[in-house]
């Protein structure tokens, strides 16, 4: 159920719109009064919209939120609203009601559906004939399409079978490679790979390649190095030793060297002095067991650091296959270099180890190990031996090789002719002539099948003709314009004509027919809605009674609560037959005849509501003033704008001065009357005068005269020296009834 409207905004005289602080909810029957131009027909508008579940074209930008029992309706999720709308206003005329002019045959196609139905089932036949011609068109394009393509595959397959001396090889084996590609989402070889390939696939048997020996290295110096920093700082012990030697390791080393040709006293062969053996036992205990063991130790790790050097002979690029050169010069691009990098730190090692050997009783340590030197070496020598077993593989396995090189260059060629053909289009623009004849052929079964509801509707339109002719003839009385069936010489389909009782066509229809044909037929269009969908229905109707006299008005009425209004039995309450009504209009005697109705109060779901027109730009929905809602007269409201201005303390407020002037002029229209009753052909000018005295009579009027008429704000701004009147007429007016009428005026007083 919708609750209330918290804003519009951008729509009409709704320009900025937020509901009223303590504005009542909606309820069950909502009633809404206001004048010409309050805003009436816009709200209606604004329903329109919930009923149509999309925003109207000439009110997009406005904004809008509707308070319901769920969430919010605004112009963003109107699309998802579930809400069940008809809306009956001055759109739903120009709609669905169309009537023939003077210059016409007077026809009166009832309904938009039944209006369109017609001139939608002339166009249909018309496309179904132009569509299936199109189609024609579209298949014999799409044939040649397929011919040319037939064509370019024929001379794609004989191109790949010359190439590869594949025999046979048709287009039929092409047509069968290209979803094979597709599933394998083959990609279009390098030039390089496509090269290799068919040198691969066009060798001979009698020239497969070569086995490649591997290469094998097991660089180690890591663990040598660490070794090596152990035995470097290692400083041997010894019982006795002679500085000087210390001191001198080229004296000592001589020495040492030549020990054992000297192992007893005797003469020096060198110097030819006496060598004694006292200097003998000197000699031999300088160099001890320990310093021997711990030079021999470091004489064996020189032998092995030594060893450690790389030397290594990789194959030759050109004992390679011609396809595994390149990756094969790529891998062992880095070979040297890292062999070098590798012998540089085997020989640093070696010259810190000959160092040691020089001066073993000194403390040494190593050059530092770069990191990696020994996994750069292994790394590419694998990298290398990848591409030796690849090379090897292809040389064990020649045959399946060669097949599956063939099968590459097959499926390569293939690849490129579908990118061919999806360059030229063939295939796409084929698919598109395809799927145009398709969709063509579906478009005329979907016409010709709407041919058939647009028949079934026509008819279904003319079920309800009786029962808008009864309607018709309530409203109108018995020589009401009445409905009748007519054949179209042209179409032979069925349409309405109306006519008067005495069988002529009913021309020059009054605007008060066209109001009571128009409301009839929304009465009727409700009652095609199912029971269970009518109970959960939001209606709102916007001044049903236009040009309308006060019996028609009655008949109007009465439809209402029979259609919308009812009792179980005598004692049960009064019931709505939908989910809610809306009913707006500016006629207040027709406002007070639905107030009557059940439920009447706001309590049982009655709600009563006034639009009134504040600016230009500017109108507000809110209660119903208590001047309105407790009296059956709009003379008590009159009189309220009146008095509110008059105790207002900023007499140019602008939401005063547009009420004002035809407040003013009405109500004194009615009370002059009242008072001099009067022949009809007695003016208010005269009425007035007759009450007021000339004088005053006419400064009362002369300002309302003149402003009733603009009810703009425009012409109120440009007459300041008017305006000042106003203030002077109103206090005149307020003056004049208090002198002449005491007890009307307090009883005025007291009805606010």
């Amino acid at each position: 159920m919708i609750k209330g409207i918290s804003k519009i905004k951008g729509l009409g005289v709704y320009d900025n719109y937020t509901r009223p602080i303590g504005t009542q909810e909606f309820g069950i029957k909502n009633l809404i009064y206001g004048w010409n131009y309050s805003g009436k027909t816009t709200l209606s508008r604004l329903f329109a919209q919930l009923e149509a579940k999309k925003l109207n074209h000439d009110l997009i930008g406005c904004e809008f939120s509707f308070e319901t029992d769920g969430q919010p309706i605004t112009e963003k999720n109107i699309e998802q609203s579930d809400l069940i709308v008809r809306v009956f206003n001055s759109d739903f005329i120009r709609e669905n009601l169309h009537f023939e002019g003077s210059n016409f045959k007077p026809i009166l196609l009832l309904g938009k559906e039944s209006e369109d139905a017609q001139s939608k089932i002339n166009d249909n036949t018309d496309r179904v004939k132009k569509s299936e011609i199109t189609r024609r068109k579209l298949e014999t394009k799409a044939n040649d399409i397929t011919q040319a393509v037939s064509t370019a595959k024929t001379e794609a397959a004989k191109n790949l079978r010359q190439l590869l001396k594949i025999d046979p090889y048709t287009a039929t084996q092409l047509g069968n490679d290209i979803p094979i590609v597709g599933v394998l989402g083959f990609e279009i070889l390098s030039e390089k790979v496509l090269s290799e390939n068919i040198e691969l696939a066009l060798t001979p048997d009698n020239k497969k390649p070569s086995v490649v020996d591997r290469i094998e290295t097991t660089p180690s110096i890591e663990n040598i190095h660490k070794e090596a920093v152990t035995i470097l700082a290692a400083v041997p012990t010894f019982a006795n030793t002679i500085k000087h030697l210390e001191e001198h390791p080229e004296v000592e080393r001589w020495i040492e060297s030549g020990l054992h040709i000297h192992p007893h006293e005797g003469t020096c062969e060198f110097c030819g002095n006496n060598i004694s053996e006292n200097r003998l036992i000197e000699f031999r205990a300088h160099f001890s067991k320990d310093l021997a063991e711990h030079k021999q130790k470091v004489e064996n790790l020189l032998q092995r650091v030594k060893t450690a050097e790389i030397k290594l002979s990789p194959p030759k690029e050109a004992e390679f296959n011609p396809q595994f050169r390149d990756t094969y010069k790529v891998a062992a691009e880095p070979l040297p270099k890292a062999i070098k990098d590798f012998n540089l730190a085997v020989k640093a090692l070696a010259d810190d180890v000959q160092r040691k050997i020089d001066a073993p009783r000194k403390l040494m340590e190593p050059t530092s190990l770069a990191e990696g030197l020994a996994s750069a070496v292994t790394d590419v020598v694998d990298a290398i031996n990848t591409v030796i077993e690849e090379n090897n593989q292809l040389a064990e396995n020649f045959s399946t090789a060669k097949a599956e090189a063939t099968k590459q260059v097959r499926y390569h060629y293939v690849q490129q002719f579908v990118d061919s053909q999806e360059k030229a289009g063939y295939e796409r623009k084929k698919t598109c002539l395809v799927q145009r004849r398709e969709r063509l052929r579906t478009f005329a079964e979907s016409l010709k099948k709407e041919i058939e509801e647009l028949q079934d509707l026509i008819s279904q339109a003319q079920l309800g003709r009786e029962k808008i002719n009864e309607r018709l003839a309530s409203m109108l009385g018995g020589e009401a314009i009445q409905i009748v069936v007519a054949k179209d010489p042209t179409t032979n389909q069925e349409q309405f004509k109306l006519v008067r009782k005495s069988g002529k066509v009913a021309k020059n229809l009054s605007d008060g027919e066209r109001t009571a044909i128009a409301f009839s037929y929304f009465l009727t269009k409700l009652q095609e809605l199912k029971p269970e969908d009518f109970k959960q229905t939001v209606v709102y109707i916007d001044d049903p009674i236009s040009s309308l006299d006060a019996n028609h008005i009655f008949q109007i009425t009465a439809a209402i609560r029979a259609i919308f209004f009812k009792k179980e039995n005598e004692n049960s309450a009064w019931e709505t037959t939908c989910k809610q009504l809306f009913v707006s209009t500016h006629n207040f005697e027709f406002f007070n005849l639905l107030r009557e109705i059940k439920p009447e109060s706001s309590r049982q779901g009655g709600r009563l509501f006034l639009i009134k027109r504040l600016s230009e730009v500017h109108s507000t929905l809110s209660d119903m003033p208590i001047s309105l809602a407790n009296y059956q007269s709009e003379y008590h409201f009159l009189f309220e704008v009146i008095y509110r201005f008059h105790q207002a303390p900023d007499k140019t407020d602008h939401t005063t001065l547009m009420l004002l002037p035809n407040a003013m002029r009405r109500f004194i229209e009615l009370y002059t009357y009242s008072r001099l009753p009067g022949i009809m052909k007695e003016t208010v000018d005269q009425r007035a005068e007759a009450l007021f005295g000339l004088e005053k009579s006419k400064r009362i009027l002369k300002v309302f005269h003149y402003f009733s008429h603009a009810n703009t704000i425009d012409r109120l701004a440009g007459n300041n020296e008017l305006i000042f009147d106003i203030e002077h007429a109103v206090k005149d007016l307020i003056e004049a009834i208090t002198q002449t009428d005491q007890k009307h005026m307090d009883a005025l007083i007291a009805s606010l």
